[in-house]
């Protein structure tokens, strides 16, 4: 076992995940370094040293595999060790994020917005069911032991069970609450966290507490003397102006869509009102009333490969992944994608606006993983079947070719 040095935020469920791992592995020589939330030395935590500064690591899931002995990785069988590889990504990039959207505004950390507090309940509530399908015949995730896909996910549930997934909200998902507190009471998972406390009220937002939060949030600005400026040489000055505008300019030779018409679509506009107002009675009239077909485009997708697809939040995963790779697109493009069906026998398709008038994908070759797998065709704004359809993703209602829709996720 590698001695070495967490640094973790105190009451952290990254950083507990990595606790619970390292007692489960043995690791004996882990020291735990609680660290504020404004500290500049440890911007970017969870992070692991090791003894001899050799090693340094970053994310829990990264920081549990390494510290994590063969059992917890998933054995010997490389099919196990790939399903636990599986339930870390789901949980890092759908699990997080609906548990968050929830739990940090019912905490008041962050603003609420009803919206979006109903999407996550929406997205936490396929998780929950898609583990208590898993799990109907299985004590634990992958295998017959407990495994690092058993922590990890347990890890990126907790504040959901402890804070805001009440009993109403648990009692449809029986073997997905048998397996939860059956891993929180494991006793390496409880010398890291305590006793694990299932919700029995629903936290709810309060704006008082909000504005205390970020009373308490901002760092102290210790008061500094300015240093009276040196007078440098006219050419020197002249110089460092040159250098300075350079370095700004740089972004913008990166910048694809700068040299496109600007247009009288809003886009940021229209994403506040998707965000925050109803669908159907505010953002699509927005939508149909604002939209500047010169300078935007629709575009319509779908999965080519619908057969390989398999259960449904695995579908959602794929969706997800494709958001964060092209997140530099967010600026210029809204999307609504979602999966169509029902476990092993679904389809992924989706709707995009974007700035221009052709793909965007090819634009940067950082955009270019995931596009290749659909099938694109333009869609006609003043084509009644195209509005209908546009209007069918952004509501998420209907069927596409006989298949309910079943999730979404927004690219905004």
């Amino acid at each position: 076992m590698v001695a070495g040095t967490l640094y973790t935020y105190p009451e952290s469920f990254r950083g507990t995940k990595v606790r619970v791992t390292a007692n489960l592995a043995g690791v004996k020589d882990l020291k735990v370094v609680e660290v504020k939330q404004n500290d500049k030395a440890h911007h970017h935590v969870p992070a692991f040293e090791s003894e001899d500064k050799k090693i340094k690591l970053y994310e829990a899931n990264a920081i549990s595999f390494f510290l994590a002995n063969e059992q917890l990785r998933g054995g010997k069988c490389p099919v196990q060790q790939a399903q636990v590889l599986q339930w870390l990504e789901y949980g890092s990039v759908t699990v997080q994020s609906a548990v968050a959207s929830w739990v940090y505004p019912a905490l008041s950390l962050v603003e609420h917005c009803d919206k979006t507090l109903q999407q996550a309940k929406h997205e936490l509530k396929q998780v929950l069911h898609c583990m208590d399908e898993h799990l109907k015949k299985r004590t634990f995730l992958v295998g017959e032991r407990l495994t690092l896909a058993d922590v990890s996910m347990a890890a990126d549930l907790m504040l959901a069970y402890v804070h805001v997934a009440d009993e109403t909200f648990r009692k449809p998902y029986p073997n997905t609450n048998r397996w939860f507190t059956t891993v929180v009471n494991q006793p390496e998972f409880k010398k890291a966290s305590g006793e694990v406390k299932l919700c029995v009220k629903e936290a709810k937002f309060d704006a008082n507490l909000l504005k205390k939060n970020k009373e308490c949030a901002k760092p102290e600005q210790p008061k500094k003397e300015q240093p009276k400026k040196e007078e440098k040489p006219k050419k020197e000055a002249e110089n460092e102006e040159e250098e300075d505008d350079t370095m700004a300019d740089e972004p913008k030779h990166n910048d694809p869509f700068a040299a496109m018409p600007k247009g009288t679509f809003n886009m940021d506009e229209f994403k506040r009102e998707y965000s925050n107002k109803d669908t159907k009675t505010v953002a699509l009239p927005y939508f149909w009333k604002n939209f500047d077909k010169e300078c935007n485009s629709l575009w319509y997708c779908e999965y080519k490969y619908p057969e390989e697809l398999n259960l449904v939040f695995m579908s959602s995963n794929l969706i997800a992944g494709m958001f964060q790779r092209i997140e530099k697109l967010r600026k210029n493009a809204f999307a609504s994608m979602a999966v169509w069906g029902e476990n092993k026998n679904n389809t992924i398709a989706g709707v995009w606006a974007w700035k221009g008038q052709d793909l965007v994908f090819p634009l940067s070759p950082d955009w270019t993983t995931d596009y290749e797998s659909y099938n694109w065709r333009k869609l006609n704004p003043e084509d009644a079947k195209d509005r209908a359809l546009v209007d069918q993703f952004f509501l998420w209602e209907g069927d596409l070719s006989g298949k309910k829709f079943s999730d979404g996720k927004i690219f905004k």
